[in-house]
């Protein structure tokens, strides 16, 4: 499993090269990734060499800010079931929050029929 920042670099890789090699620039990259990261050209760097290292990407040569790079298929694959797993994960999410809602909903009912129930048997 990836951090949200290689993650990210990953992605901005995958949308950049499609199978094949090409030369990006590191502005390129670094405007492709979210703001909230605060990703600078060092991380940049440490990504790339991170997702090399791995298999994820093959970097063919760096140069001063200039990245000759192509995503490999475990590249490719790793991004397509990340996305299916977030979108599982948003379902599951919303369904467990619905389960717990309906479950409070008639547990306060229960109770609430249970108090008037005693209170009428108290008081007769």
């Amino acid at each position: 499993m990836l951090d949200k920042q290689t993650a990210a670099v990953l992605a901005a890789v995958n949308a950049r090269t499609d199978g094949s090699y090409k030369v990006v620039e590191e502005g390129e990259l670094l405007c492709a990734l979210p703001a909230r990261l605060k990703t600078d050209a060092t991380g940049l760097a440490n990504a790339l060499r991170y997702l090399s290292e791995r298999g994820y990407v093959d970097v063919k040569y760096s140069d001063k800010g200039t990245y000759c790079i192509c995503s490999l298929p475990k590249g490719r694959s790793y991004e397509e079931s990340a996305g299916a797993e977030r979108r599982g994960d948003k379902k599951r999410s919303k369904s467990r929050f619905l389960l717990f809602f309906f479950g409070a909903m008639a547990g306060a009912f229960a109770g609430s029929l249970l108090a008037g129930v005693l209170m009428y048997f108290l008081f007769l």
